[in-house]
């Protein structure tokens, strides 16, 4: 038992003494708690600038225009005389998409005739853009419909069977789990489960093996309590971050969260358990620190696409959804997202909690087995190096 309180504390000493492991493991996971969320903060995209080119200069055209800014995807910033003023304005990005109303559009209209009205914009910038075109065609369906109205009411068909006729499936769209339809909501709480697991596998990377290993000594404690003492360390500096990640910040930056603490914190302490022993057997396997940030930083986005969030995960093909299955971020994003957002329970997350096990397990027996190997391999080395007696 000395033996392993020893490990621990050595650990803790460790991470603390080193400049590298010190600034990754503590100081960046507080830097980024607080400033990774920041561009989301706002939700969804609004008033997004745009100017409009009315060359039809009719009460249709100016309602129209009105009812663009009143929007909230889109703000009416200028209107232009001409398309080339108006493309100037946006290649100078003062605004971010164009509209043209054509000669003879509240004519064409009333005569039941088509009037297309054209969107231009960068779609480059998707979320812009989406939200501009969004908007207008939002303000120009509005007026169609009730135009569409009043030539029934011409006719002698009341409003309310000519509003089902222009309507007849009318719909409230009530997102769940995401009221605000944000993406703060939908990225934070998956994008701090991925901070956690490459801060503490850069780190581990950078502590490296323990100190008697790579100086080839024996070891006073078995190779298993050793590993398993370091991990622990590791699992107990982390599940404050944890908490800070996944319910004081969420709650600071106003974030849903229906499901229970106790629960997501079960979810937290498989995955930090799982996390620390792959970075256990990536320390032993790499031949330095720099080796496993290397290789972190190159599958750091891969990860994140793999994780769901970007893309659904039943799109992916079969071989890269099992290969998900591996990596402990991937089914603690889901338990984290099924019990925060969603107010699932534990039960509801058995497989997750099931698959984190496996892992947990799984890396357990690998860092034993690597550290017990590369310990026997360095000490083999250090006693064929010495001189030996005449």
């Amino acid at each position: 038992m000395s033996a392993f309180l020893d490990e621990f504390r050595n650990e803790f000493k460790r991470i603390l003494g080193n400049e590298g492991a010190r600034t990754t493991m503590i100081v960046a996971v507080l830097i980024y708690a607080v400033f990774y969320p920041q561009p989301y903060l706002k939700e969804v995209v609004r008033e997004v600038p745009v100017v409009v080119v009315d060359q039809d200069h009719s009460a249709t055209s100016r309602e129209l225009i009105r009812r663009i800014d009143a929007s909230d995807g889109a703000a009416v910033v200028a209107v232009a005389p001409d398309l080339p003023g108006a493309r100037h304005a946006l290649l100078a990005g003062r605004v971010s998409a164009i509209v043209v109303i054509p000669n003879d559009f509240e004519r064409e209209i009333l005569a039941g005739r088509p009037s297309p009205i054209a969107t231009y914009g960068d779609a480059g910038y998707f979320l812009l853009y989406r939200a501009a075109v969004g908007a207008v065609g939002a303000a120009a369906r509005s007026i169609g419909a009730e135009i569409a109205v009043h030539r029934l009411n011409a006719q002698g068909i009341e409003t309310a069977t000519a509003e089902a006729a222009v309507d007849p499936m009318p719909f409230t769209l009530v997102p769940l789990f995401n009221p605000q339809g944000g993406y703060a909501t939908n990225v934070v709480p998956t994008a701090f489960v991925l901070i956690l697991q490459q801060t503490l596998l850069m780190g581990i990377g950078i502590l490296g093996p323990a100190p008697s290993i790579r100086q080839g000594a024996r070891q006073r404690a078995n190779p298993v309590v050793g590993v398993t003492a370091r991990a622990l360390a590791y699992v107990t500096l982390y599940l404050p971050f944890a908490v800070l990640y996944l319910v004081i910040m969420p709650t600071l930056f106003q974030l849903p969260r229906l499901g229970a603490v106790g629960d997501l914190m079960a979810v937290m302490v498989l995955f930090l358990v799982a996390v620390s022993f792959l970075g256990l057997t990536l320390s032993s396997l790499m031949p330095s620190g720099e080796s496993v940030i290397l290789m972190l930083i190159v599958l750091g986005l891969p990860t994140f696409f793999l994780s769901g969030v970007s893309w659904p995960e039943q799109s992916l093909p079969a071989v890269l959804s099992f290969a998900s299955q591996c990596i402990p971020a991937i089914p603690a994003m889901n338990g984290v997202v099924r019990i925060g957002q969603m107010g699932a329970s534990l039960a509801d997350v058995s497989s997750e909690l099931r698959t984190l096990a496996m892992q947990a397990g799984f890396y357990a027996l690998t860092a034993f087995a690597c550290h017990m190997v590369r310990g026997r391999r360095v000490h083999d080395r250090r006693r064929a190096s010495e001189p030996t007696a005449a």
